[in-house]
C-alpha cells in the first residue's frame, strides 16, 4: 500500500509569534538530530512557521531523505505541539496501520531508496517532495502483525544501542588504559611546572635545559607565493590524526620563501611538537624537518633526551598540561607557563628501556581497540539489515 492510504498528511500551518504567551511542545530537527525531545518554548521565542500535529502522528524529514530522521510522536506532552516544517507529519490510521510499525517502516533502507532518487535539490540541500513520500509503498500486513514487527524491531534496536554504549566504554577504557599504562612505565608524572611539590623525588631539570623550546608562526596568507612547496607546515587541523605518532607529512606546505619572510622555522627531524592552543595536549615527533604555526610549542632535544620519551612524559601528562591551560573562548597554554616546564630526567639507557615498555604495552591496547572497533563496524551494519529483512516480511 501507498503511505498516504494509510497514513495521511496532517497539520496545520502557524505563526507562534501569534500566540506569543502559548507554551509550544517544539520538535525540531536539531532536536531530534542530538536525541532530545521536545524544546518547551514560548511563542514570543519562536520566530519562523512552524506546522502543528497531533498527538500519534509520524514526523517524516523532508531533508536529505537518506539521513533517515523519523520521529515517533505518542508521548504524554500536555503542550500543543509543533514542528519544523521541514517534517511531514503523517497520521496513521490505527485501524489499518501501528504508528510505531510506521516509522520503523519509513526508516528502511527499501523504503528511502525509493524516494530517494526523485528528491530535488536546493542549493545547500536535497529535499524530498511529500508526494514521493505518501506515494511511497510499504507493507501493510494485519495489525497484530504489524504490532510483533515492531515489538521486535524496539527491542533489538535497544539492544543495539546498549551494545553500541557498552563498546565505546570499552574503547574508551582502552584509551585510559594506554595512558595509565604510559605514566606507569615513566614511574608516574614526569612533566611539571617549576612548583614540583605533588611530585617530590630526585632528577628534576627544567626542560629548557636539556630541549631548545621553539615557537612557530604562519607565513601571510597575503602572499599565496609563500605557499605550497617542499617544507611541511604544522596546523592544528593536523594534529588530532598524527597524535603520539611521527609526523611524515602535513595538510599544508610553506617553501623557502615563506620561511624567509615570517618568524616561521624550519625545525629538524625528532622535534617533539605540543598543540597549545584550541586543541590543547596533542603530542606527535617530526620525522622529517618541518615548520608549525604559532600553535604548537616545540623540543628540540639535547644529548641527554629522546625525543620519545619527552613526548611519552607530554602525552601521559595531557590533563595535567591541560589543567595549565586558560582563556575563556579558547584554552591556551602561555609560553611563560611552558618556559617553567621541568622534566624527570633519566639515563639514556632508562629513557631508552620505557619508551620500548610504552611501545610494547601500546601494541596490546591498540590490538584490543582495533578489535573492538571491528565489533563496532560490524554492529553498525545490523540495524540497516534488519530493517530490509523487516520490509521484505522476513522476520
Amino acid at each position: 500500500m501507498t503511505v498516504r492510504e494509510v497514513a495521511p498528511l496532517v497539520g496545520e500551518t502557524l505563526d507562534p509569534q501569534r500566540a506569543r504567551s502559548t507554551v509550544f511542545a517544539h520538535y525540531s530537527i536539531p532536536a531530534y538530530d542530538e536525541g532530545r525531545g521536545p524544546v518547551l518554548e514560548p511563542g514570543s521565542a519562536i520566530k519562523s512557521n512552524k506546522t502543528g500535529f497531533p498527538r500519534g502522528a509520524v514526523l517524516f524529514s523532508k531533508l536529505n531523505p537518506r539521513i533517515s530522521r523519523v520521529w515517533h510522536v505518542d508521548d504524554e506532552q500536555e503542550a500543543r505541539r509543533i514542528c519544523s516544517t521541514e517534517f511531514l507529519p503523517l497520521h496513521p490510521d490505527t485501524t489499518r496501520c501501528d504508528g510505531r510499525y510506521l516509522a520503523w517502516m519509513l526508516r528502511s533502507p527499501d523504503f528511502v531508496r525509493s524516494i530517494a532518487g526523485p528528491s530535488a535539490a536546493t542549493k545547500s540541500r536535497e529535499r524530498v517532495k511529500p508526494s514521493d513520500v505518501l506515494g511511497g509503498k510499504i507493507p501493510v500486513p494485519l495489525l497484530g502483525e504489524q504490532r510483533r514487527i515492531a515489538d521486535l524491531l524496539d527491542a533489538a534496536m535497544t539492544n543495539v544501542a546498549r551494545a553500541r554504549g557498552a563498546l565505546k566504554r570499552q574503547i574508551d577504557d582502552c584509551g585510559r588504559l594506554r595512558f595509565a599504562l604510559t605514566e606507569e612505565a615513566l614511574g608516574g608524572r614526569a612533566i611539571a611546572t617549576d612548583d614540583k611539590n605533588d611530585q617530590p623525588g630526585a632528577g628534576w631539570v627544567p626542560l629548557s635545559s636539556v630541549a631548545r623550546l621553539e615557537s612557530g608562526h604562519t607565513p601571510s596568507r597575503k602572499r599565496p607565493e609563500w605557499w605550497g612547496g617542499d617544507v611541511p607546515w604544522l596546523a592544528l587541523p593536523d594534529i588530532r590524526a598524527v597524535d603520539g605518532t611521527t609526523i611524515g607529512r602535513t595538510i599544508e606546505n610553506t617553501n623557502e620563501l615563506g620561511l624567509a619572510n615570517s618568524s616561521a622555522r624550519l625545525l629538524p627531524k625528532a622535534t617533539v611538537v605540543l598543540s597549545r592552543t584550541a586543541s590543547v595536549g596533542f603530542v606527535a615527533v617530526m620525522g622529517r624537518p618541518m615548520a608549525t604555526s604559532q600553535d604548537f610549542v616545540n623540543w628540540v632535544p639535547g644529548p641527554t633526551l629522546r625525543s620519545w620519551y619527552l613526548a611519552y612524559a607530554l602525552i601521559g601528562a595531557r590533563d595535567y598540561l591541560r589543567g595549565l591551560s586558560s582563556g575563556a573562548v579558547h584554552k591556551t597554554i602561555y609560553m611563560p607557563t611552558l618556559k617553567s616546564l621541568h622534566v624527570r630526567l633519566a639515563s639514556l639507557e632508562e629513557q631508552d628501556g620505557m619508551v620500548e615498555q610504552i611501545r610494547t604495552s601500546h601494541s596490546f591496547t591498540d590490538e584490543a581497540r582495533a578489535a573492538i572497533e571491528t565489533q563496532s563496524a560490524d554492529l553498525d551494519t545490523l540495524p540497516t539489515s534488519l530493517l530490509s529483512a523487516a520490509f521484505r516480511g522476513e522476520i
